[in-house]
């Protein structure tokens, strides 16, 4: 359980109603949220919030603010706050796992501490892995009318059932259960080693520290599911939850850190800094890109597809899958378009490109503008350096099985 404690006493605002509060603190987590879900971590410093306005009577009491983990079966949030123009009647405590979207639940009042109290519990649709980071901020109202809003605190969803190994650098927080040690030192290596090429390619770093929440036993990797996922899903990479969270089985150590960590790592930069659908050689091939540990010589896959006359069209409509049978063809496919650009552009050419797609701007016209080429002329020159033939064959299609494609064969977005 996190435990901090801290008073000090505010003057109350007789003028000032909760609904215009909650408008301030709805605008105060806003503008923060990108800074905030840093600046909260541990070591990083406190964070500053304007306070209600204040007035000339009155005044508000907080003591202790408390976050306890239940994990898997959610967590309970507890306030001492009190106000001496009345009782509280209203209010709710905010959160977010940094630096995703917003919850809320109400209080109520424990009849036996009168301190306030709001619980959370996961439902269908809320599977929430542990050792997430939140920042939650409580709102209330008294019933004279006036209203307080306290700063940020930052907790995390520990899983206190099991050992854990917690690594943390300027580039991420690791948490690894039923694993070698290795894999998390590896991990903070693998990312600093990436780093200034993920500068380069997105024109910064992500405006928080990603996570990546690796399990090496089944049961841990259940226990936190709402239902029953899929086995045949190994991952999870969502930017509400600013991490990924990976099952560990069969691949070596160095594979999944300088492997499925970078690449799912830089699907949060793509929703950070552009906009990608997801499940398109586009999306999956770019962060293909970003591995450095490759399970096979993915250019050297396509190549021998090019010499066979089966490279099918890029740029044409959707291009090349990555579900069905053939899933893993198309992160090579993708994969390769992107070193091709580089090679030529270089991660400036990418930036340019996603900066034009967060514009609005469609993915072929982006393409042009980059190179300054048609989009028959950039298709025709990609597949002649792959050694296939400048028109791309008439393929026939393929029957659509259901095939593991990748690191992680599942992302969700925002």
């Amino acid at each position: 359980m996190e435990h901090r404690t801290f008073r000090w006493a505010l003057a109350i605002s007789g003028a000032v109603g909760i609904l215009a509060a909650f408008a301030l603190a709805a605008l105060a987590l806003a503008v923060s949220a990108a800074s905030a879900a840093r600046a909260a971590e541990p070591g990083a410093g406190p964070l500053i919030v304007t306070p209600v306005p204040a007035g000339s009577s009155g005044e508000w009491t907080v003591g202790e603010l408390t976050f306890e983990s239940r994990y898997p079966d959610g967590f309970v949030f507890t306030a001492e706050i009190s106000s001496s123009a009345g009782p509280i009647v209203r209010g709710r405590v905010t959160w977010s796992l940094a630096p995703g979207m917003q919850r809320s639940a109400p209080f109520e009042i424990d009849p036996h501490t009168g301190h306030l109290v709001a619980e959370w519990q996961p439902g269908p649709g809320d599977s929430t892995p542990p050792w997430l980071g939140l920042t939650y901020t409580w709102a209330v109202g008294d019933a004279a009318g006036n209203s307080l809003e306290t700063e940020p605190r930052y907790a995390e969803y520990a899983d206190t059932s099991r050992q854990w190994l917690r690594s943390e650098s300027e580039d991420i927080i690791v948490f690894s259960q039923g694993l070698p040690a290795e894999v998390n030192d590896l991990t903070l290596k693998a990312m600093a080693e990436q780093r200034e090429t993920y500068r380069a390619a997105w024109g910064d770093l992500l405006p928080y520290r990603p996570r990546a929440i690796l399990f090496g036993d089944l049961d841990a990797w259940r226990e936190w599911q709402i239902g029953q996922m899929s086995a045949s899903i190994a991952g999870l990479t969502r930017s509400e939850w600013g991490g990924t969270v990976q099952r560990v089985t069969g691949a070596g150590v160095g594979d999944i850190a300088y492997g499925t960590v970078l690449h799912e790592i830089a699907h949060l930069y793509q929703d950070a800094f552009t906009f990608m659908p997801a499940g398109t050689w586009f999306i999956e091939g770019n962060a293909t890109f970003f591995e450095l540990q490759q399970y096979y010589d993915y250019e050297a896959a396509v190549r021998v597809l090019a010499a066979a006359g089966q490279l099918p069209a890029l740029l044409d409509g959707t291009g090349p899958g990555v579900s069905g049978r053939d899933a893993r063809r198309g992160y090579d496919i993708g994969y390769t378009f992107w070193v091709w650009l580089t090679d030529n552009y270089g991660l400036e050419g990418h930036r340019q490109l996603i900066t034009l797609i967060k514009e609005g701007v469609g993915r072929n016209d982006a393409i042009e503008q980059v190179t300054g080429l048609t989009t028959a002329e950039v298709e025709r020159r990609w597949r002649v350096w792959l050694g296939a033939s400048p028109i791309a064959p008439t393929l026939v299609p393929t029957p659509a099985f259901f095939f593991l494609p990748s690191p992680t064969p599942h992302v969700v977005g925002k």
